[in-house]
């Protein structure tokens, strides 16, 4: 399967904590399962519910002998579109390193080691921010990214918004956050936890 972006807007909205994301873009995905075409998801940011929304989606058949029907547009993983382009078109500022995007940041905490209890909280602020903002499951990513249980997840964004880090963050009720069909959430980056990661007693 092939995903492309296009139509990035060079107005840029910036989330906090160093993340920023396009106003809008596009996203292409072609040799969708089941899907005949490509399919064209427009994505833009809406400050009322401070995250990435699409705004219209496309299936264009690309030749002869296809059609687009309903059926087709029930097969559009539209969600998994505005994580995947997210991943693409954002990018994270941080101290002392260079400009990365979604993806990038991403893999840059999973190499981090040896972190303070200080690093942790910034850089669990960051990865939340980020995946709120391309619609990842939050809490989530920071467990992914830090290499950590969803509950030590938790207690570090209790943890960043206790010391002013993580202002407007939103945390989900402690017994939904480690309930395991939520950390079983489709995402589009997915692996298993790792010693190293920090922990919060």
């Amino acid at each position: 399967m092939s995903i492309q972006t296009s139509d990035v807007s060079d107005e840029r909205v910036f989330v906090g904590d160093g993340v920023s994301v396009p106003r809008t873009w596009v996203v292409e995905l072609k040799d969708e399962p089941e899907v005949p075409g490509v399919v064209a998801v427009r994505a833009e940011y809406d400050a009322e519910l401070r995250r990435v929304v699409a705004t219209e989606v496309r299936a264009l058949r690309v030749g002869a002998g296809e059609e687009v029907t309903s059926l087709t547009l029930r097969e559009v993983r539209v969600q998994w579109a505005l994580q995947v382009g997210g991943l693409k078109v954002s990018t994270v500022s941080e101290p002392d390193q260079p400009l990365a995007t979604g993806s990038q940041y991403i893999q840059r905490m999973r190499d981090r080691t040896n972190r303070n209890t200080w690093q942790s909280l910034m850089d669990a602020t960051r990865l939340y921010q980020l995946a709120a903002a391309i619609n990842l499951p939050p809490l989530r990513a920071v467990s992914d990214g830090l290499s950590v249980s969803q509950s030590t997840a938790t207690r570090l964004m209790n943890r960043a918004r206790q010391e002013g880090l993580a202002g407007g963050v939103e945390l989900p009720e402690p017994r939904a956050a480690d309930d395991p069909r939520r950390a079983h959430a489709p995402g589009p980056f997915v692996g298993p936890a790792t010693s190293g990661g920090p922990s919060i007693g």
